[in-house]
């Protein structure tokens, strides 16, 4: 016969499998705490030998067993610095030569790049200011020569490279280090092939990482066909400067976009009476198409266009330097206006905390993304310049993923981030910090003040 028991003794077993099931639950949380609390975490070793690895064998960058706090993301993002200036030293890319404060005495480097070589001396003025040296990369005038005896025998180059060294001495008067290049060929004499933008791009993360170069106090200014590459970088890799100046010097704006300008401040001295190539005439439509886009846009935009009355293709050289030197770099502007297009043959697809997942099919890709509190804005589509006469569509986009990078200096990572894509709301993200995204963000540049913690790919093509 059933036992039929006490509505209280059923209550008391009722009450004490709850809490035999509580206390099983709670032992099996802090059993998981523990266990996490004591994964094994990548140390400062590993992280020196996955920097170290050639990229084809690296693998998956180095991670924890899963997202980090704000105070967590700090701890690494300074480790992740360290391990990476560490590794990169123990291979040897600590190789620029020694600054110099004269020409005279200054000990001439070679920087290779594939079959290219180019020359140059590192000069150094003034004493360190406290957040590090201003960096300035000077490009001589000059140009292509396809006559040239070899890579470096066309006198006209060699000349307009002494003439910078001799600017250094008596014009430039900014405080920092000179980075003073002799074109890598005067048979291909353009300052914004391939070649020369990794040897700029290399220059510049080794003197932020070995040089105590502040990365957000980067200058780059020309003369001539110097001038010529430090607009078009200006408006092709706008986020590794603070400023680009130009000086005798023009652009069209089909080559140096000028939309791409807005978070890098430019500069063009040009002399009045300056009309070979029209080169008066390129200066007053790029000047022209800035000051229009600083009437729409006034937090961006910051330019200067200086036309020098009764001069001509020689101008006075000390305004450029002079005015660059007050600007600094702002690595994580609210707004970012990105044409993704060829620079010579490469696609950049990096820009401020912007990323591309893979190269478009589709190019011209313009890219507008504005950041306004917990709300990120996009706007993306096939350049409307290139539409043809015919008014054919514009390409698709396709399958391209934008990559949004943050830290917490940007917004509150521990809340949700709303994200319009062509006025088309997607569902809340939650932007986690993975030491991962610390790991590759630093190893893509070699840059801390370019380290974000956060990542959210955000696909622009509808389904």
């Amino acid at each position: 016969m059933r036992e039929i028991l006490h509505p209280t003794v059923h209550r008391r077993n009722r009450t004490k499998n709850f809490v035999a099931g509580l206390r099983c639950l709670v032992l099996c949380i802090v059993a998981l705490v523990a266990a996490c609390s004591t994964a094994p975490q990548p140390t400062d070793q590993e992280l020196r030998e996955w920097f170290a690895l050639p990229v084809p064998s690296r693998g998956l960058a180095p991670d924890t067993t899963g997202s980090l706090t704000q105070a967590q993301a700090e701890v690494w993002r300074t480790r992740v610095v360290t391990a990476c200036r560490d590794a990169m030293r123990a291979q040897g890319c600590d190789d620029l030569v020694p600054t110099s404060p004269t020409a005279r005495d200054a000990q001439q480097g070679q920087l290779r790049i594939g079959d290219f070589t180019m020359p140059y001396v590192l000069l150094q003025k003034g004493e360190r200011p406290k957040d590090g040296w201003p960096l300035w990369l000077c490009l001589h005038g000059g140009g292509g020569n396809d006559k040239s005896d070899g890579p470096h025998g066309w006198s006209v180059n060699t000349r307009e490279w002494e003439a910078q060294k001799r600017l250094f001495a008596t014009t430039y008067q900014g405080v920092g280090i000179y980075f003073i290049p002799r074109m890598a060929d005067d048979r291909r004499g353009r300052w914004w092939f391939d070649h020369n933008q990794v040897a700029f791009a290399e220059v510049i993360s080794k003197a932020i990482l070995f040089r105590d170069v502040d990365p957000d106090r980067v200058y780059l200014m020309g003369i001539s066909e110097g001038g010529y590459g430090a607009i078009r970088f200006a408006g092709n890799r706008p986020d590794r400067f603070a400023a680009c100046g130009g000086m005798a010097a023009a652009e069209p704006l089909t080559t140096s976009p000028p939309e791409n300008m807005r978070n890098v401040a430019v500069r063009i001295d040009i002399g009045a009476k300056d009309t070979m190539f029209d080169r008066i005439g390129l200066a007053r439509r790029m000047g022209d198409q800035l000051a229009q886009l600083r009437t729409a846009d006034d937090a961006g935009y910051d330019h200067e266009l200086h036309v020098q009355d009764g001069r001509g293709h020689g101008i006075d050289y000390s305004l450029t330097p002079q005015w660059l030197s007050t600007k600094t770099r702002h690595a994580r502007p609210t707004r970012v206006v990105w044409r993704v297009s060829p620079f010579d043959s490469s696609v950049e697809l990096r820009s401020h905390w912007l990323a591309l997942a893979e190269k478009p099919v589709n190019m011209p890709l313009l890219i507008t993304v504005t950041r306004l509190g917990q709300r990120v804005e996009i706007s993306a589509t096939t350049d409307a310049d290139q539409r043809r006469s015919d008014d054919t569509p514009l390409p698709p986009i396709a399958s391209s993923t934008l990559l949004l990078r943050f830290d917490d200096s940007m917004l509150d990572l521990d809340q949700p981030i709303e994200l319009v894509v062509n006025g088309r709301p997607l569902p809340a993200a939650t932007a986690r910090r993975f030491l991962a995204t610390i790991v590759r963000t630093m190893d893509e540049r070699w840059d801390p003040n370019g380290v974000f913690v956060a990542e959210i790919a955000v696909p622009l093509a509808e389904n």
